[in-house]
C-alpha cells in the first residue's frame, strides 16, 4: 500500500470522521442515560400509545428487561446504521470517484505506484475508517455502561452483536466502494452509494412493520443482523457473519479488478 496516499485520505476525511463518530458516541450516551430497569414497563406503555407499525418499523417492539436487550432493541433495530452509513457513503465516494472526476487520479497514476497499489490502499482505508469508528464506539460504550450500570451489561453478547454489525458494515461499505470504482462521474457514484443502503433501510423497516411485508427482509442486507439471535441462535449469527464477509470480499475484489482494467479517461 501507499502510505503517502493513506495519509492523504486521513487528512481529507478526518473532520467528517471525527464529527460523525462523536455524534454516534454522544447519541449512545444519551440513550444509555435513559435506561432504568425499574421503569421499563412504563417505557413499553409509552410505546403502546404510538402507531404499532411505526414502533415495529423502528425496531422498538420489545425493550426486554436487561441492559443488553434495551440497547439491542433501541439502537440496533434501526438507529445504529445511520451514522456509519453516512460515513461510509461519504468516504467511499471520495476514495475513487471524486479523485477521478477532479483529475487527481491522473497524478496518482503518474507516480511509481501501480494501479493495484493505489486501489488496495483505498480499499484498506475504506475498511479501516469504519472499523476504527465502530471499535472506538464499542469500547467507549462498554466503559460508559460499566460506569453507569456496573455489571449489568452482558459484555460477551454485546461484543458478538457489535462484531456482527461491523462485518455487516464491511458489506455495505463494499457497495459504496464498488460504485465509486465503476463510476465515470461523481453523480453516478453518489447515486448508487446512497440509494442502495437507503433502499435496504426502507426494506428493513417495511419488513419489521407488518408480518405481511416480512418478505422485504429477504431484499435487504440488514436482515443479516438479528439482535435476538445473539441470545438464542448463535449458528444464525455465524452464518450472517460469513455471508457478510463473502459479500464484502466479492465487492471489494471486483472493485480492485475493475480499477486495474478500467479506462479511467484521465
Amino acid at each position: 500500500m501507499s502510505w503517502a496516499l493513506f495519509k492523504y485520505n486521513i487528512k481529507n476525511n478526518y473532520f467528517i470522521w471525527i464529527l460523525l463518530t462523536s455524534i454516534f458516541i454522544f447519541y449512545f450516551s444519551i440513550i444509555l442515560t435513559m435506561y432504568d430497569p425499574e421503569s421499563m414497563k412504563a417505557l413499553d406503555e409509552v410505546l403502546e400509545m404510538l402507531p404499532e407499525a411505526m414502533v415495529k418499523a423502528l425496531g422498538f417492539a420489545d425493550f426486554g428487561s436487561t441492559l443488553y436487550s434495551y440497547l439491542a432493541s433501541y439502537l440496533y433495530g434501526f438507529l445504529v446504521f445511520l451514522f456509519p452509513i453516512i460515513l461510509s457513503i461519504i468516504i467511499n465516494h471520495r476514495l475513487v470517484a471524486v479523485l477521478t472526476d477532479k483529475g487527481s487520479m491522473a497524478y496518482l497514476l503518474a507516480t511509481p505506484n501501480s494501479r493495484t497499489k493505489i486501489i488496495i490502499t483505498q480499499m484498506l482505508f475504506s475498511l479501516v475508517s469504519i472499523s476504527v469508528m465502530f471499535i472506538l464506539y464499542t469500547l467507549i460504550s462498554i466503559v460508559f455502561a460499566q460506569i453507569m450500570f456496573p455489571n449489568e451489561l452482558d459484555i460477551g453478547k454485546y461484543l458478538l452483536l457489535n462484531l456482527n454489525t461491523l462485518i455487516l458494515y464491511f458489506a455495505i461499505g463494499g457497495i459504496g466502494f464498488f460504485a465509486s470504482t465503476i463510476a465515470n462521474d461523481t453523480n453516478f457514484s453518489l447515486g448508487i452509494g446512497v440509494s442502495v443502503p437507503v433502499l435496504f433501510l426502507v426494506f428493513q423497516m417495511l419488513g419489521n412493520a407488518d408480518n405481511k411485508l416480512s418478505f422485504f427482509h429477504g431484499l435487504t442486507l440488514f436482515s443479516l443482523l438479528n439482535t435476538e439471535a445473539i441470545e438464542n441462535d448463535i449458528p444464525f449469527v455465524i452464518i450472517s457473519i460469513i455471508v457478510s464477509l463473502l459479500i464484502a470480499a466479492i465487492l471489494y475484489g471486483l472493485s480492485i479488478y475493475i480499477f486495474r482494467k478500467k479506462n479511467l479517461y484521465v
